[in-house]
């Protein structure tokens, strides 16, 4: 990659204490042949207005949150060592051997890593002797046990997807529990040892469960190749905050997860390990916004068992899912794509948000500013996932939050219909859950799109509209089997005015004195602001999924 003069003068000069020779053979580390220029360019960094966000955002207030999320893992973490000890006298094993039968409990990603806030899922991982298997114990009776623990909400088994999980909310903590299925009848008493052996044995029989205890195998490699670890984490807090803010942060509908923002950083401070907390984060946004992100980002820790999982590593030439639109790579082996649901129309807003970052360093209020939404986007296309029965709700959105990233592929993959010159288009990371009149809830997500030039042609969604819904149906129907299909549908809706918008949003929206609604009520006279949209066409049913195709929208 070739860095700019202005790049380069930056990040000397954000780096004191290393020499220019120091900062060349780093950069050569990551990406080979530079162009260097060792003139300096003066950066300031107000380092005032990063600390006072930092208390603003209570980040120091995290430790509070951290003993409170232990307390909840201990008690999650004593079921399940009666389940499984349940399971094994079930299966009649030697009370002699019980002792070494129970499943273990512990944490990965944001809580492993010490980067969790009080929004921060907490991620678990639920290690099991042979013996327990995943459809019958684990999906089955431990999920029917904690559905009866009291307190326990929301709790839903999804079974269908590479990472097979159980979702719960527990004290208002969002809690996931991965399975891991080791090969033996017994589960190590120190698993972090046990780790890269236990994964080896499962090598031939088990990919789930291997990527599973790949999980917590990462964030120990990431915090084993840190230089300073705690900067690490006061940095990666500030911009997983700077993140949802500015509304990229969310895995599931195609922006980045919270591994991906791990590997992001920990690529930084590892490229500069003798600058500031301010400088760092400083870094981050100008190293960034100017990567060439057809090179992987991977960073420098070799796992042990980079031979014995060699024929299973993310190789960058046959990764189809992602197109190589973006690939940040985790370190322990076999190596895995975490971007591989970002697409075109996810990445744009992604590097956008890098840029605007980078241009306005030097004003932390400026660089952490949330993203108003609805203020800046001309049109909007709201897609509702409705259920009229609450005990299939969360199960339904969670179905159809996966397939989101889908529709918005066969939007931006199709040239006829997309082009990134005349038309920008950004989707909302999270759903606005509502009460509708004729559903008992709903979820909505906002697709927003905005004309970059006046004359562009008119923005024709019913292709991929139609073909999504035909997709999904198909899903569905290998899904919900069971299920009254008539009492889950999806609509997707282009918002025409004031009071469409108000059945989508909860009434919050509606309160503050710089509501959305306010906002766009003042335009709705405007042909051309916010509110404004052409009619809504015919609506077409299948199998239960409705939606209010698009057409000439513009």
């Amino acid at each position: 990659m070739d860095f700019s003069n202005e790049l380069i003068n930056f990040i000397k000069d954000l780096a004191p204490r290393m020499s220019s020779q120091d900062i060349n053979n780093e950069l050569k580390k990551a990406h080979g042949r530079i162009d260097y220029d060792p003139n300096l360019m003066h950066h300031q960094c107000n380092k005032g207005q990063l600390l006072s966000f930092i208390e603003t955002e209570s980040l120091q207030a995290i430790e509070e949150n951290q003993q409170k999320s232990k307390e909840i893992q201990a008690y999650l973490g004593d079921i399940v060592k009666r389940w499984s000890q349940q399971c094994a006298k079930e299966k009649r094993i030697n009370e002699d051997h019980l002792k070494y039968c129970s499943a273990v409990l512990l944490p990965y990603g944001s809580v492993l890593l010490g980067v969790a806030d009080s929004k921060s899922d907490i991620d678990l991982i639920c290690i099991a002797p042979e013996f327990i298997d995943r459809r019958e114990q684990f999906f089955n009776g431990l999920f029917y046990l904690l559905s009866s623990e009291q307190g326990m909400e929301q709790i839903n088994k999804i079974e269908s997807t590479s990472n097979p999980i159980i979702k719960m909310i527990y004290k208002g903590f969002h809690i996931d529990i991965n399975f891991a299925q080791l090969n033996s009848d017994r589960v190590p008493e120190n698993i972090d040892d046990s780790l890269d052996e236990l994964r080896r044995n499962l090598l031939q029989s088990e990919d789930k469960s291997m990527y599973a205890l790949n999980g917590r195998k990462n964030g120990i490699l990431i915090s084993k190749s840190m230089p300073d670890h705690s900067q690490f984490v006061q940095a990666l807090r500030i911009i997983k905050q700077w993140a949802k803010k500015r509304k990229v942060s969310s895995n599931i509908i195609g922006y980045l997860g919270g591994i991906s923002w791990a590997i992001l950083m920990a690529k930084i401070c590892q490229l500069f390990p003798r600058v500031d907390l301010c400088q760092t984060v400083s870094l981050f946004f100008q190293i960034y916004s100017q990567w060439n992100w057809k090179v992987p980002i991977v960073i420098d820790e070799s796992d042990p068992e980079i031979e014995t999982f060699k024929t299973l590593c993310w190789k960058r030439d046959d990764d189809k899912r992602n197109d190589k639109i973006m690939q940040i790579i985790t370190p322990a082996y076999p190596f895995f794509n975490t971007t591989f649901k970002v697409h075109k129309i996810t990445f744009q807003t992604i590097f956008q948000e890098f840029q605007i970052g980078a241009q306005k360093l030097g004003d932390w209020n400026e660089v952490l500013r949330p993203f108003d939404f609805f203020d800046c986007f001309q049109y909007f296309v709201a897609i509702s996932i409705v259920s009229k029965s609450s005990e299939n709700f969360h199960k339904w959105t969670g179905f159809c939050e996966a397939q989101l990233p889908k529709l918005l592929k066969l939007v931006g993959n199709n040239e006829e219909v997309y082009d990134t010159q005349s038309f920008e288009l950004r989707i909302t990371p999270e759903g606005e859950e509502n009460l509708e009149r004729d559903y008992a809830k709903s979820l909505t997500y906002f697709l927003g799109i905005k004309k970059l030039k006046p004359e562009a042609w008119p923005l024709f969604l019913r292709i991929p509209i139609t073909q999504f819904a035909i997709e999904l149906n198909q899903r569905k129907l290998q899904s919900f089997k069971n299920e009254d299909e008539f009492n889950m549908k999806i609509y997707v809706a282009n918002v025409t005015d004031i009071d469409q918008l108000r059945g989508f949003l909860s009434p919050k929206m509606f309160d503050d004195s710089d509501s959305v609604v306010k906002k766009i009520k003042a335009n709705v006279e405007d042909k051309n602001g916010s509110a404004y949209l052409v009619k809504r066409i015919s609506s077409i049913q299948s199998s239960g999924i409705n939606q209010d195709v698009l057409n000439d929208m513009f």
